[in-house]
């Protein structure tokens, strides 16, 4: 959850993806999300999505 909503903060901020995968990583380390699961999280909050959790 806690990622989600460094994602969502960058996304908002108008960082790229690879931006916000690089920090994370750095942030992170071997915790970090995977990039897929970044990536994908990273275009849903473009898209406008605003929830933190999964879909049902």
């Amino acid at each position: 959850m806690e990622q989600r909503a460094v994602i969502k903060f960058n996304a908002k901020l108008g960082k790229s993806t690879s931006e916000t995968f690089r920090s994370m990583q750095q942030v992170y380390g071997s915790q970090c999300l995977g990039r897929t699961t970044v990536f994908e999280w990273h275009k849903r909050f473009l898209e406008g999505k605003e929830t933190l959790e999964d879909n049902k």
